[in-house]
């Protein structure tokens, strides 16, 4: 909904407070991907401390005080993080103890760190804008970094950094359809791919100019094929379908309800023709059949254990399980087993309570950012990062960048309701000046 240019200046009102933050800021929290998280330093108090933590640590403290501000509107999805977050600890705890407590601490540091990271210094889209700017340039140095690992047949970047720290290589290569799988900076091809599929969505929305839509949507899908990972690269389809639709029917209010009723309609004929829709997924949409039903076993060892002790978990104690103790795979599974069903209906609602029913009113911060595209761009990111990881496992940066997509997207949906609220008490006020000018002064 437009709004009438008499009511700009609720609008200037709403955003006096938006400050766009330092892009040294945006920078740092892109730092840790440029680390492998192998790489770590011991801190004294026993947990491990990656570059991408100890970014997270220095911003935190920063944020909250912003976020805290007495012009910022705290939303669902804030209480849902910070409870996720504590019942990762306690229960990591309660279940293992001060080793298990610790490196829940560490995860949720990563996770709910980043999401209040976001929150505080990215609200608005000029915000948001320095934002997906930094994330340009980090996507175009680990593509850069993945194209040395394909044509030299062998991962270069991991090489180097062993040979610098005087070390084995953290990772070994893997090969498919006889390329070498791009792994860039990350701990695992399928990390990097992710990271590609991800930045790719959240470039679709934001750009708003052919060129630099293909140039950088582009740039974002080679690394994801790089990485020849099935689950990334499935959802970079699924993402560009979305987007065509989205583009094509947009003079259509109603694409959206039509959109996710489909979605439904397919979920619901894929539940009621297959006996085990997760195992036809898996089994019929990955590149390489020996995976898919490698990930179907896992599935059917992971719900088992999970059907043992749902509420908490095991922590981070073994398994005692020869496949299960080496790899999960499944983001999924691996929250289930290690902190219970309960933390996944948490971490479930803080997503879809930062993208469902944001309909504020739609305004240009200026002629370059484009409100809408960016919760797009951010809502498809979110949606993308749920369904690869059926199929993929999230540590280190991936995890991080998790967390800040989720406070991005939740920062758009605030300012949305400050739209709304100024909007609103515009309204009032050409009707009711006193309890108008009452409501937009609260």
């Amino acid at each position: 909904m437009a709004i009438p240019a008499r009511l700009y200046g609720v609008h200037d009102h709403a955003k006096q407070h938006y400050r766009t933050p330092n892009p040294i800021v945006a920078w740092l929290c892109f730092l840790g991907i440029l680390f492998p998280g192998g790489l770590v330093a011991s801190s004294a108090l026993g947990p491990k401390l990656t570059v991408g933590r100890g970014v997270l640590l220095l911003l935190l403290i920063p944020a909250l005080i912003r976020l805290g501000k007495s012009y910022r509107q705290l939303i669902l999805a804030d209480y849902l993080m910070a409870t996720t977050a504590i019942w990762m600890i306690g229960v990591a705890a309660y279940v293992g103890g001060t080793e298990s407590m610790s490196s829940a601490g560490a995860q949720a540091t990563e996770l709910a760190g980043a999401y209040f990271v976001a929150r505080g210094f990215f609200l608005g889209p000029e915000a948001v804008a320095v934002f997906i700017r930094a994330l340009k340039g980090t996507i175009a140095i680990v593509v850069l970094l993945g194209i040395a690992d394909t044509l030299s047949g062998r991962l270069f970047v991991h090489e180097a950094l062993a040979r610098l720290v005087n070390s084995a290589p953290l990772l070994a290569p893997d090969f498919r359809i006889n390329l070498v799988r791009a792994a860039s900076t990350f701990d695992h091809p399928i990390l990097f791919g992710t990271f590609c599929t991800i930045s790719s969505v959240i470039l679709m929305g934001s750009e708003t100019t052919p060129g630099k839509w293909i140039q950088w949507v582009g740039v974002s899908a080679l690394g994801c094929f790089l990485a020849l990972s099935s689950g990334p690269l499935l959802s970079l389809l699924i993402a560009a379908g979305a987007f065509a639709y989205d583009r094509s029917l947009k003079q259509f209010p109603w694409r959206g309800s039509l959109f996710w009723t489909s979605i439904a309609i397919l979920a619901i004929v894929l539940f009621a023709v297959t006996n085990r829709p997760i195992a036809w997924i898996i089994t019929n949409l990955t590149l390489d059949p020996v995976s898919g039903w490698f990930r179907l076993m896992i599935w059917d060892l992971a719900l088992a254990r999970i059907d043992e002790q749902p509420i908490t978990g095991f922590a981070f104690l073994p398994l005692n399980d020869s496949i299960l103790d080496y790899t999960v795979d499944s983001v999924w599974l691996q929250l289930a087993l290690r902190f219970g069903l309960p933390m996944i209906g948490m971490l479930i609602l803080a997503n879809f309570s930062t993208v469902i029913g944001d309909r504020g009113v739609q305004v240009r911060g200026n002629e370059n950012v484009d409100t809408a595209r960016l919760k797009w761009g951010f809502s498809a990111a979110v949606v993308m990062l749920m369904l690869t990881g059926l199929t993929v496992h999230y540590w280190h940066f991936v995890w991080i960048f998790w967390g800040l997509c989720l406070g991005i997207r939740g920062s758009l949906r605030e300012s949305s309701l400050a739209d709304d609220r100024y909007y609103g008490a515009e309204l009032l006020r050409l009707r009711d000046p006193i309890a108008g000018l009452s409501q937009v002064q609260s």
